[in-house]
């Protein structure tokens, strides 16, 4: 994994989201990475004030509803990018 595939991985590991190896090397990069760090822990932050936020129950046959409805939605195919140095490419 690379330097900047690690500076991605700060969300996945404030939410404990990451396995064994994968935490491991963040781990590794948090402790020459102040800019991780800080994000870490504003993102840490911001989970546990959005599990403490209030909560409503949805209504009942919701997720059948959901299921049901998704199950109708056709899948949209990932749209490719234009080669580098081409017309709407990087």
């Amino acid at each position: 994994m690379s330097a900047a595939d690690l500076h991605t991985l700060t969300g996945a590991y404030a939410v404990d989201a990451l396995d064994g190896p994968e935490r491991e090397g963040f781990e590794r990069h948090l402790a020459v990475c102040a800019p991780c760090r800080e994000e870490v822990r504003e993102l840490t932050a911001t989970a546990a004030r959005l599990g403490l936020a209030a909560s409503a129950a949805p209504p009942p046959g919701m997720r059948e509803k959901v299921l049901r409805r998704v199950a109708a939605v056709r899948q949209e195919p990932p749209r490719a990018r234009p080669p580098a140095g081409s017309p709407g490419g990087a």
